[in-house]
């Protein structure tokens, strides 16, 4: 690009006694010339500055002036529109947007809330660190734990999550020009080592405790205003919720997302072949699976059939209400349904099924993330395969009566 650069001392005006810097450049995006000017107290200083100016033209392609203007909260909303939207699918294939529409919005919330107002020009690797402090401090910015004004601490994952959807779009503006250093490539801001995986795995008394909730007869004490008395009526409530059972076998025996559950279809599932087809579009890494059907998920989702005639066996788009009361009527506490899939992989390597193998049935693109993320080493592990040793030495030590040492 042809840039015209002329360093003076001014005569008149405001900013008269003063050495100015003038820059003029064509903007091949706006397709019209532009002009800059700095000004200095010394002539050396107005060359330095000259000689800044070229250089971050010349990097960013002419957009460095665009950038300088641009705050932060603006990029967003370029970033929103651009990529940070809902997905398009096209032939079973994610073409742009992400599918994690909500998510994305909620990190480009409490980003903005923080850096809205700073030019891009502005940010810094300290500003990163600030933020992450910030983030520390506030605690989860969930709506129904704001609506509740209660603190809860934020996890190190969600703030990765949201520097990492930063740094995308801080790459994107330094890719267009906007900015002239990759803050994010100065500093490792995103340490994923230091995340805490979560090990809570279903017991199978929890399990038995989880699934009778969802089916049979309990008996509930409420109280009651009858005439201005109070009293405490105790009565017997019949529950059966085939759908919802069915929903926490799928994650127990097919370890089957959230989401690839509730967009499940009758075609998906073949009952002869015993084993379910999870389409890419479903997915979280956008590949299709096959899991496994099991006959207790089979004899559940024939009950479901029965109510559930249309196209998906569940014709919902949430259950978490009746998720919390299932477990509130087991008694079990710290427990989220994505436990129920790491249960499902760990219980698979227990049986002896390959780390890999398990791996790839779950849909993991990386052997990496099962291990990490899903074969805890809990005490069920740990005695599994002190057993395995046991086994080994019983073999190889030989019995006393055979040994040449014994008269």
């Amino acid at each position: 690009m042809e840039i015209k650069a002329k360093v003076f001392k001014r005569k008149t005006g405001k900013s008269k006694d003063k050495w100015i810097t003038r820059i003029e450049y064509y903007d091949s995006v706006l397709g019209k010339a532009k002009t800059m000017e700095r000004q200095a107290d010394r002539r050396a200083n107005a060359i330095d500055e000259r000689d800044r100016l070229i250089n971050e033209l010349k990097k960013s392609h002419g957009q460095i002036q665009t950038g300088e203007r641009m705050s932060f909260a603006m990029l967003a909303d370029i970033c929103g529109e651009r990529f940070f939207k809902r997905a398009v699918i096209v032939e079973g294939l994610k073409i742009e947007g992400v599918r994690s529409y909500d998510t994305a919005q909620n990190y480009l919330t409490v980003l903005k809330q923080f850096f809205g107002k700073r030019r891009l020009g502005q940010i810094t690797v300290e500003s990163l660190k600030d933020y992450r402090r910030w983030r520390l401090k506030i605690g989860s910015r969930r709506k129904e734990i704001v609506a509740s004004k209660k603190f809860v601490p934020v996890k190190l994952a969600t703030i990765n999550r949201e520097l990492a959807a930063m740094r995308r779009m801080m790459r994107f503006a330094y890719g267009e020009g906007w900015i002239t250093k990759d803050v994010f490539f100065q500093a490792k801001m995103i340490d994923t080592s230091a995340e805490i995986a979560r090990t809570r795995r279903l017991t199978e008394a929890e399990e038995t405790g989880l699934l009778a909730a969802c089916q049979g007869e309990r008996q509930t004490t409420y109280t009651r205003n009858h005439y201005g008395k109070i009293r405490n009526v105790t009565a017997n409530i019949s529950i059966d919720n085939p759908h919802l059972k069915a929903v926490i076998l799928l994650a127990i025996d097919a370890g089957m997302r959230r989401g690839e559950i509730l967009k499940l279809r009758w075609e998906d599932i073949d009952f002869q072949a015993n084993l379910i087809r999870i389409v890419g579009t479903h997915t979280k890494t956008e590949k299709a699976r096959l899991a496994p059907l099991t006959e207790r998920v089979k004899t559940e989702l024939y009950r479901v059939r029965e109510f559930t005639p249309g196209e998906m066996p569940f014709p919902f788009a949430e259950f978490k209400r009746s998720w919390t009361t299932a477990k509130r009527i087991a008694g079990i506490d710290d427990l989220h349904f994505h436990d129920l899939r790491r249960t499902a992989i760990t219980r698979w390597i227990l049986q002896g099924q390959p780390i890999a193998l398990a791996g790839k049935i779950a849909g993991h693109t990386n052997v990496e993330t099962t291990m990490k993320h899903y074969t805890s080493a809990d005490a069920d592990i740990v005695h599994a395969f002190t057993d395995k040793m046991n086994a080994v030495h019983a073999q190889s030590i030989p019995d006393a009566s055979e040994s040449e040492f014994v008269n």
